[in-house]
């Protein structure tokens, strides 16, 4: 069945929990709200019984909880909205039971090939981290380093004698955007030794003034 969300803050946390979202925004005084509220809760049954499927399927009273409504701009009932990390991907309004269903199960299918495009992705990235026992993410390549942190990066390496693979994230968007979320580090460059991040320039630097970074040689 769907779930009913009866603040924005509820939403929120939903929303959090869930990447996928159906959301059907209704009102109890509108009749073709009804007719698509009673489609919406077996289309949410049928994602249930798939245990493949991550769709969430929300309802929410429009006027009553008015933050969301604005939020999508929804101006009339009922109005669906497809929602892929709190984006708005599609919507559909007005009572259409077979566009809602047909949207849904293309949604859906959306959504598969994303999770699936996202598991080559990080399966890429790990044999990554671990092509070589010390490995730099930069800007360039370190005989001509395209920022000045990974200057400064190659050049404290290649004073304490590391032997090190690199690999140039401006070369290729998808490494450069999903390394980000693979090792929860917002720039570049990123160290890492035997498969595990030790940071970017500033920890780098620390840890060589420190005498630690010598040490971590493998």
């Amino acid at each position: 069945m769907s779930t009913t969300v009866n603040s924005f803050e509820e939403f929120e946390l939903l929303q959090k929990d869930n990447k996928y979202l159906v959301v059907l925004f209704w009102a109890e005084w509108s009749k073709p709200s009804i007719q698509i509220s009673a489609v919406f809760d077996q289309l949410a049954q049928q994602a249930n019984n798939n245990a493949a499927n991550k769709l969430k399927f929300l309802k929410i009273e429009a006027e009553k909880v008015h933050q969301v409504s604005g939020k999508y701009n929804v101006k009339s009932v009922p109005t669906v909205v497809f929602l892929s990390q709190g984006k708005l991907v599609n919507s559909i309004v007005g009572a259409n039971p077979a566009d809602i269903a047909l949207q849904t199960n293309n949604f859906a299918k959306t959504c598969d090939t994303v999770k699936e495009e996202k598991k080559l992705l990080n399966e890429r990235l790990e044999k990554l981290v671990n092509q070589a026992p010390v490995m730099l993410f930069m800007k360039g390549v370190p005989d001509q380093p395209q920022c000045g942190f990974s200057n400064k990066t190659v050049a404290i390496l290649r004073e304490n004698g590391f032997v090190f693979d690199s690999f140039n994230i401006l070369s290729d968007q998808a490494v450069r955007n999903g390394l980000k979320e693979y090792s929860n580090w917002p720039t570049y460059p990123q160290l890492y030794i035997n498969g595990k991040l030790v940071g970017g320039y500033d920890i780098i630097k620390d840890l060589n003034e420190e005498g630690e970074l010598k040490e971590m040689k493998p």
